[in-house]
């Protein structure tokens, strides 16, 4: 997590082991501790052994009140995600001091770009690194007039350092906040694309059930004085169809709260087995005659089980729907890596009255095709009925990685 309290976006802790790495040394790398003091320990063992080293550029020779300064600031550094502008603040004075105090200008510059980075790295973006501008061009300026060189040329070189640590920070808040707006996005789609695919679902559910329902109430209204045991037969269809509909119903909403990895669509038991289909098709008083050619493999997915499934139903739902009770031809026919359906019906009653249409039945189903890189067409036959054909896939192509 980062000073702001903005989680990181890959927690180290979430990291996957390298092949043949020693888990006990990821682990060592990985603690807290470490990642907090390791930093700091690196920036005091350059600054010390610059100290150590003979410079004949300095003014004086280190003594206590130097290495004092060091230890100030490396105690400042490990306060650094508790209060980042102020551990900057006081860094910075260090190295002005020390630089005042030895002319040793270089010794504590790691120092002062870490905590520099850190601060406009953390909190309010726009805040915080105004702030640690303000912090930054005040040591530019007096380190810079601090040193035995001349100040111009000084100046440039000591800015570029003073500064660089900001642009960076920058930087990398502008690459995070992208990559947390790609994932934001991503997800959002994600769930999208699944609320569309539940609503597909729904709709061919409850629309199936309500159309074969509507169609067998007129039956029945219609016949219930002059033929009763039609009526009567009629009302049964009702009543079996509203059944079934019901538990369709059931097992969408028991997979929707079931918590594991399950499919989001119920899965027929036999993907080759279109019998409840065929009888809820049967109760509209459609004529469905079905020639299948070949079978689904057996490592055939469940999306285009469940795709072929709707489609299906969804295009004898539509002809009893808009046509009425007339002869349908189903066509299946299996291929290697795909099965292509075909629903053709006969012209429909020219007097019929359809029901009101949402519109959405036909986007659904080339929705459900072409998101298995299929297709789907539909539209009018040579004959004056409607064709429905559709070609999905037996599995999800794969997507190259970009």
């Amino acid at each position: 997590m980062y000073a702001d309290g903005r989680p990181t976006l890959l927690p180290a802790d979430a990291r996957p082991a390298a092949v043949g790495e020693d888990r006990g040394v990821a682990t060592l790398v990985d603690h807290p501790r470490l990642r907090l003091v390791g930093p700091v320990a690196a920036i005091v063992a350059f600054t010390l052994g610059v100290l150590l080293l003979e410079d004949g550029e300095r003014t004086s020779t280190p003594g206590v009140v130097a290495y004092g300064l060091v230890l100030v600031a490396a105690i400042a550094l490990n306060l650094r995600d508790r209060a980042p502008l102020a551990v900057a603040a006081v860094v910075v004075l260090t190295r002005v001091a020390l630089t005042w105090r030895t002319g040793e200008d270089g010794a504590l510059l790691p120092a002062a770009m870490f905590a520099l980075f850190v601060a406009a790295r953390s909190g309010p973006r726009r805040r915080n690194l105004l702030a640690a501008t303000a912090i930054a061009v005040p040591m530019v300026l007096v380190v810079a007039g601090l040193s035995t060189d001349p100040y111009l040329e000084e100046l440039p070189g000591e800015a570029a350092l003073g500064l660089l640590p900001l642009a960076v920070a920058d930087a990398v808040r502008s690459r995070d906040d992208r990559l947390a707006q790609r994932i934001e996005t991503e997800a959002a789609d994600r769930v999208q694309a699944e609320r569309l695919r539940i609503a597909r679902d729904l709709h061919d559910v409850v629309a199936h059930g309500l159309s074969v329902i509507t169609v067998q109430s007129g039956v029945a209204a219609h016949l219930l004085e002059r033929d009763p045991a039609q009526a009567k037969d009629a009302l049964e269809a009702i009543n079996a169809t509203g059944k079934q509909s019901l538990e369709e119903l059931r097992a969408m909403v028991g997979v929707l709260r079931s918590t594991d990895d399950a499919p989001l669509r119920p899965t027929p038991a036999d993907p080759n087995d279109l019998s409840a289909l065929l009888d809820g098709a049967a109760r509209s008083g459609l004529d469905v005659r079905v020639r299948t050619h070949g079978s689904f493999p057996t490592d055939v997915g469940d999306a285009c089980v469940v795709a072929v499934h709707r489609i299906v139903q969804e295009a004898l739902t539509n002809v009893a729907r808009h046509a009425g009770p007339v002869a349908v031809d189903l066509t299946l026919k299996h291929h290697d890596d795909r099965v292509e359906l075909t629903v053709r019906n006969d012209p429909g009653e020219s007097h019929r009255t359809a029901t009101a249409s949402t519109g959405v039945g036909i986007v659904g189903m080339t929705e459900r095709a072409e998101s298995l890189g299929g297709a789907l067409t539909a539209g009018p036959g040579d004959d004056g009925g409607f064709v429905v054909r559709a070609i999905v896939p037996h599995h999800r192509p794969r997507t190259e990685p970009s």
